[in-house]
């Protein structure tokens, strides 16, 4: 039974990430059909500004997932309750001071970084924003407590549901608000999933109240000392993006910000079609802590072997398609998407093989590495982009993002691999070296045929389509061969009813 809830957790994460990533394929087509790249460009900036207001989450999102499971494990429903209800009250306290210091902080930075002509249509959507973050953050940590009984089917349903609203408030209120009616979209959209999330978690939490009233100081203790953890984990990971946003617009304009936005939008939304089906194991980890521990070094190595199978030719489709998707999404051949496109697909591709590892640690309470690789990741993404964008200009802001990425998730990897006495040739499994060369050799060479033919003019439509299409084929005859994929897919079948 226990097998069966996995797969079907991972199939409805599977299908969730599918409809989410198409949900914005269509909202971000329409925005640069309807507002433009540059306005495109206020909106992410606006975004990557506020969400340090993550910092006020404390880290409980994670905390709840890893006690809920616990408790639940041991069946103290009351415990639940009160974790649950501590959780919020605690976080929705710390949002209401850290916004009300963080909006005139952010009015500030967007004056240093934005246009003259920009600003007043900033700060008409920064409170629009706020609001919505947090609301957004509360209803996580409400989905951290479906999360911890194992209800992700619950929580896919609700964000793909969520993915939705939102693109359909946006065709209705962007056309006569322009930017700030995407504003409204987002905070109406995050009002209704919290209130919709808040009525499953009573439903499957039965002593919870209409509204959260308990305040558990032993429970407080205990999420926090978790929390505190992952809350350093959670400072540098929503540090970076702002980071990286105000570089690029002062270093490269709003249109260059624009431009990231949509290819980290499309590489990010592969990187979640692969992590989002192994995070269900969270849970699955922390409840094996309590009963089987020596089971876990096992998940970890298939998981990875796993996500080495898929990661590798994902991320080469991914980069071979991205002038395609250029053409479709923004309307031309755009050199600058396709570029920003190839170079955060190697950053988020070494994030992704780390996974599993970031995965167990957070199972397991080992957060100490995990610390570091992403304060690492912080600190030079903030440095290098600064010394790569006033010398080289955007681009470079974007190549040092990507490196930081890179460089602070080996540093988890390779800490996880020493403490669990694992060995390192675990991270090159033989039977994936085929797809390895194929996809990367592949890619390069693809890339470099692109590169020339649209330098000197001569690349037609059905040449180069012609010449992915034949990458993409070899890459999956490669994966049907492989024996993963057999494993994969009798596993699958095994767990599908009759």
């Amino acid at each position: 039974m226990k097998h069966r809830q996995m797969f079907f957790n991972a199939l409805t994460t599977f299908a969730q990430v599918i409809g989410n990533a198409a949900a914005l394929f269509f909202l971000y087509r329409f925005l640069i059909r309807t507002i433009g790249v540059e306005r495109l460009g206020i909106w992410s900036l606006v975004l990557a500004t506020t969400s340090v207001v993550t910092l006020a989450n404390q880290g409980f999102s994670t905390s709840i997932v890893k006690f809920v499971a616990k408790y639940a494990a041991r069946e103290k429903s009351e415990d639940v309750s009160a974790l649950i209800q501590t959780a919020v009250i605690s976080t929705a306290l710390a949002l209401v001071v850290v916004s009300a210091g963080l909006y005139p902080g952010a009015r500030w930075v967007l004056k240093v970084v934005l246009p003259h002509a920009s600003l007043s249509e900033a700060y008409a959507i920064l409170p629009f924003a706020l609001v919505s973050l947090w609301l957004n953050i509360l209803e996580g940590v409400l989905q951290a407590g479906l999360a911890g009984h194992q209800w992700i089917a619950a929580c896919n349903s609700l964000e793909l549901g969520g993915a939705l609203s939102y693109l359909l408030l946006a065709f209705l209120l962007v056309p006569t608000h322009g930017l700030l009616g995407l504003a409204y979209a987002q905070t109406i959209q995050a009002g209704v999933l919290l209130l919709v999330t808040w009525l499953l978690l009573r439903n499957r939490v039965r002593c919870l109240p209409i509204v959260p009233v308990r305040w558990n100081r032993a429970h407080f203790r205990e999420l926090a000392a978790y929390g505190l953890q992952f809350q350093v984990i959670t400072a540098s990971q929503a540090l970076r993006e702002p980071a990286t946003k105000a570089l690029l617009v002062r270093f490269g304009g709003l249109a260059l910000a624009g431009y990231y936005d949509l290819a980290s939008r499309w590489v990010v939304n592969f990187r979640e079609l692969l992590v989002q089906s192994n995070q269900i194991l969270v849970p699955t980890i922390s409840h094996l802590r309590e009963r089987d521990p020596k089971s876990i070094p096992a998940i970890y190595r298939e998981s990875y072997r796993l996500l080495f199978f898929l990661a590798i030719p994902t991320f080469a489709c991914l980069t071979v398609l991205s002038p395609f998707v250029s053409r479709i999404w923004i309307g031309r051949y755009e050199p600058v998407f396709v570029e920003f496109v190839v170079i955060l697909a190697v950053g988020w591709l070494i994030n992704v093989l780390a996974n599993p590892a970031y995965v167990v640690d957070l199972g397991t309470g080992a957060l100490r590495w995990v610390a570091i690789g992403c304060i690492s990741t912080a600190v030079l993404n903030a440095g290098l982009g600064l010394l790569a964008g006033y010398y080289f200009g955007g681009p470079a802001v974007v190549a040092m993002s990507a490196f930081s990425l890179a460089c602070g998730y080996v540093v988890l990897l390779v800490a996880y691999h020493v403490e669990n006495h694992e060995p390192f040739s675990v991270l090159l499994p033989k039977e994936s070296e085929g797809i390895l060369i194929t996809s990367v050799a592949g890619s390069l060479l693809l890339a470099a045929f692109f590169g020339a033919s649209v330098t000197h003019g001569a690349l037609s439509p059905g040449v180069a389509t012609g010449a992915a299409a034949a990458l993409i084929a070899t890459i999956i005859i490669s994966m049907w061969r492989h024996p993963t994929r057999k494993r994969l897919f009798r596993w699958i079948f095994s767990r599908v009813p009759a």
